[in-house]
C-alpha cells in the first residue's frame, strides 16, 4: 500500500474514532473510496499510487462531514435494503434491516395473487414500495408522501430497478387519496417517534433525517391511529394492515387495530428480537 494511502487511513480512522465513530477504520476505508472513486476493497488491495491532491482534500472533507455525525448512507449517496442498492439523501430517511419486515409480509400475502394493489403510505425513498414490486413482479403499488422532495428520490430509485411502471407516485397526505375498497395491503413506517423522545435518538438520526419522517405527536402514535382509520376504508374485504412501530409500541397499537375493527391482529418481531411490525386483516365492509 502506498505511504500516503496509508497515512490517510490512520489520520481519517483517528478522526473518526475521537468522534465516537463506532468503526472508524472501516468508515475510513469507504470514505477513502468514495474520494478515490473506487471501491472499498481497491482500497484494502492497496492501491499502488497515492492520492492526488483533490482527492485528498475530498477525503478530508469527508471525514469531517462523518465526524459531525452526518450518516454514512447520505455521504455514500446510497444504502442497501432488501438486497438493492437505493439512491438516499438528507430528505429522506435512511433505510433500516428491520423495515424489511413489511416487504416480507407483503412478498408473504401477495405474490401469488395477479393485480394487487398495495399502498406503501410515507413511502420516503421508496424503499418498501420497489423491493415490494420488484419480488412480486404481478404487484402494483400506490406509493404516497406528503413530500415532494421525497418523492423525486423514490422515483429515481423505481426507475433504477425498472420497476417504475408498476408503481404510482402520489403527493398526498396518509391514504386520503386512495380509492375505497381498492387495496389488497396497506404498508406503513410511518413516523412513530415522540416529540419528547428525539433527544435521545443518535446524532446522526437527530441532526440529519428529516424529522417529518421521523416524530409524531401523541406519544409517537397519532400517524398510525390516523392511519388505521383510513385503512378501514381503502382496503377491500381481506386485505391486510402492516404497520412499523417503535420498541414497545405493538400491544398498544394492536390493541387499537382490534378496537377499529381488525381481525387476526399480531406482531412480529425483528432480528433484535423487538416487536416491530404490528398486523391487522380487514374483514369488514369494503370502503367503511
Amino acid at each position: 500500500m502506498d505511504p500516503e494511502i496509508r497515512r490517510c487511513l490512520e489520520e481519517g480512522s483517528r478522526r473518526l474514532e475521537q468522534a465516537g465513530i463506532e468503526r472508524p477504520l472501516f468508515e475510513a476505508q469507504v470514505l477513502l473510496a468514495l474520494a478515490l472513486g473506487v471501491g472499498r476493497a481497491d482500497v484494502l488491495r492497496g492501491p499502488d499510487a497515492p492520492p492526488e491532491p483533490w482527492q485528498e482534500r475530498r477525503f478530508r472533507e469527508l471525514v469531517e462531514r462523518r465526524a459531525a455525525r452526518e450518516p454514512l448512507a447520505y455521504l455514500r449517496g446510497e444504502q442497501e435494503f432488501f438486497g438493492l442498492a437505493f439512491h438516499v439523501n438528507p430528505r429522506v430517511l435512511v433505510p433500516r434491516p428491520e423495515t424489511e419486515l413489511l416487504v416480507e409480509f407483503a412478498i408473504e400475502k401477495l405474490a401469488h395473487i395477479t393485480g394487487a394493489l398495495a399502498v406503501d403510505v410515507g413511502t420516503g425513498s421508496g424503499c418498501i414500495a420497489v423491493a415490494a414490486a420488484v419480488s412480486c413482479p404481478a404487484l402494483h403499488v400506490l406509493a404516497i408522501d406528503r413530500s415532494r422532495a421525497a418523492l423525486e428520490v423514490a422515483r429515481r430509485n423505481a426507475r433504477r430497478h425498472g420497476a417504475d411502471k408498476r408503481i404510482l407516485f402520489v403527493n398526498a397526505d396518509l391514504a386520503a387519496a386512495v380509492r375505497p375498497g381498492t387495496a389488497a395491503m396497506v404498508l406503513s413506517n410511518p413516523p412513530y417517534i415522540a416529540p419528547e423522545e428525539i433527544e435521545w435518538l443518535a446524532p446522526e438520526v437527530r441532526c440529519h433525517e428529516p424529522r417529518m419522517a421521523l416524530v409524531a405527536e401523541e406519544g409517537g402514535l397519532a400517524i398510525s391511529r390516523r392511519l388505521a382509520g383510513q385503512a378501514r376504508r381503502v382496503l377491500a374485504p381481506g386485505g391486510w394492515l402492516a404497520v412499523e412501530v417503535a420498541m414497545g409500541q405493538a400491544p398498544q397499537v394492536a390493541a387499537e387495530l382490534v378496537a377499529a375493527g381488525f381481525a387476526q391482529v399480531g406482531a412480529r418481531r425483528d432480528l433484535a428480537g423487538i416487536e416491530r411490525m404490528v398486523i391487522g386483516r380487514w374483514d369488514g365492509t369494503a370502503g367503511k
